[in-house]
């Protein structure tokens, strides 16, 4: 029964291939069916057995993923019952029933509809809009700097502790249907909160159990943006171009000064990197206007992760960006950056 299995999973891998190519051209099919019908069905019915367990199962369900690829390795390198090949059998199965699985429960969420075409607005902007908006954010974070810090040269020390952060309720944004604007998603500490710092990860969506797993030992200050990216990736918003937006989104528009504040330094940080790619010297006295309080909470969040850099990190980050570009995220990792549009054009649109 177990070799049938096997046989399955691996004649499976062709229509699986076929069906992911044939999707990536139809991303109307994805929205309207997956992602606005089933995955919301998908979701409500994982969150009401995972979110009763206290812990992340999610963290262990990829240890016990990587304990059973060792195992794999010794018995190979150990047992010459158990030839190369039947090696190659097996894990060929396990990692075709994984892709199979990751895809149905959340992956398939890569493939829909852009955002910026649900929302109707551009993603283009030239340089003016660009330092136009660094201006406008500056100027709004400047004030609520001044008024949560005792003096324009203090940093802000948040109130909350971190427990508190990540059960902090979400603002439901109008251009969401009903379905998506989830009220029950929940973040959870990862119980492996140190390796991903020196992974040089803020947190992730484990997909087989659509779990929200946060780094634990972030500054509040990106603690703030990780558990709102991550919630976004929750509600089926697999790139992470649309998961910073929303992340923006969600932390602007919460009436809490404290998320306002962190919101702004995330959107200020993105939009002054691409400005300081652009004109250096632009983008030098645009960040010499913020509050000195400002660019010290800026310094603690730098000194966090410069604390955990390690020569394996950019091996990690290198990984990660293979696994982006094989899901539809043509830039990988910079795919974060390209936020900078949505947000750009989002303002222009608001104001």
């Amino acid at each position: 029964m177990r070799k049938k299995l096997k046989l399955f999973l691996w004649f499976s891998l062709l229509p699986h291939w076929i069906f992911i190519k044939y999707i990536k051209r139809n991303p109307e099919l994805i929205e309207k069916i997956y992602s606005q019908q089933f995955y919301p069905f998908l979701f409500k019915t994982y969150s009401s057995i995972f979110d009763k367990i206290p812990f992340s199962l999610g963290d262990l369900i990829y240890l016990l993923i990587l304990l059973l690829l060792i195992r794999s390795f010794i018995k190979v390198f150990s047992n010459d019952r158990y030839p190369f090949f039947k090696f190659i059998f097996d894990v060929g199965a396990f990692f075709s029933a994984l892709a199979i699985i990751f895809n149905f429960s959340w992956g398939l969420n890569y493939y829909r509809l852009p955002l910026q075409k649900k929302l109707d607005i551009d993603t283009e902007y030239t340089q003016k809009d660009l330092e136009e908006t660094i201006d406008s954010l500056i100027s709004n974070v400047n004030k609520i700097h001044s008024s949560i810090s005792e003096s324009d040269s203090i940093p802000v020390i948040f109130p909350y502790n971190k427990k508190f952060l990540l059960k902090k309720s979400l603002h439901r944004p109008s251009f969401l249907t009903k379905s998506e604007a989830f009220d029950n998603t929940k973040r959870k500490e990862s119980i492996w909160s140190l390796p991903l710092s020196y992974m040089g990860f803020s947190g992730y969506i484990n997909p087989f159990t659509l779990e929200a797993q946060i780094n634990s030992k972030i500054p509040d200050i990106n603690l703030i943006i990780s558990s709102a990216h991550e919630a976004a990736h929750q509600m089926g918003y697999a790139s992470e171009k649309e998961a910073n937006f929303l992340a923006y989104f969600f932390s602007r528009k919460n009436p809490d000064p404290y998320t306002q504040y962190a919101s702004l330094i995330f959107a200020i940080r993105y939009c002054h990197s691409t400005l300081f790619e652009i004109d250096q010297k632009k983008s030098k006295e645009k960040i010499n206007k913020l509050n000195y309080g400002i660019l010290q909470n800026i310094k603690e969040s730098d000194s966090f992760w410069e604390e955990y850099k390690n020569p394996f990190q950019p091996v990690f980050k290198k990984t990660y960006d293979k696994f982006l570009k094989a899901n539809s995220q043509e830039k990988g990792i910079k795919s974060y950056s390209e936020v900078v549009g949505l947000i750009i054009n989002y303002e222009k649109t608001e104001s």
